[in-house]
């Protein structure tokens, strides 16, 4: 394959090659040296301009590479936020079962208080309700002892 100036030379990924000027091979002594420079400055526009091309493109692949990066370092510290949210939900979701358990015994131990004192309040109303017909009784209540006086009795 022969080259020439119509043909475009691209750089390869390995082998940039913008500095490069290939030499038309149909060139002839002929030609005048304002055509030379002419060419030349076309040739160096080119270059510039694929400089160009080559360094916007660079730039651009490096910028991609950088949001890249901040992405990944976004999801990383969102799996992080995650995760500790899963952590934190287990342990109150935890201290909670904790919580209604005991609440379960308390309401238990409560009902069986109730049912106490119930019961309690029964056997005390048994225990008065005789003395009060007999007639005029006074009943002392001293902590858990239950005494009957007769008033009558000097």
């Amino acid at each position: 394959m022969e080259l020439n100036e119509s043909m475009p030379i691209y750089p390869t990924r390995f082998f940039p090659i913008s500095h490069i000027h290939v030499p038309n091979p149909d060139f002839s002594a002929n030609t005048s040296s304002l055509g030379n420079e002419a060419a030349f400055d076309e040739a160096g526009e080119q270059d510039m301009n694929y400089e160009g091309k080559l360094k916007r493109m660079i730039s651009n692949r490096e910028s991609a590479r950088r949001s890249r990066m901040r992405k990944k370092k976004q999801i990383e510290e969102l799996q992080y936020q995650v995760d500790q949210l899963h952590s934190t939900n287990r342990q109150l979701s935890e201290k909670l079962i904790q919580l209604l358990e005991g609440n379960q015994q308390i309401l238990q131990e409560n009902a069986q208080l109730k049912e106490r004192v119930s019961s309690l309040q029964i056997i005390h109303a048994d225990l008065i309700t005789p003395l009060r017909i007999e007639g005029d009784v006074t009943v002392n209540t001293n902590g858990n002892q239950l005494t009957a006086e007769d008033s009558t009795t000097p």
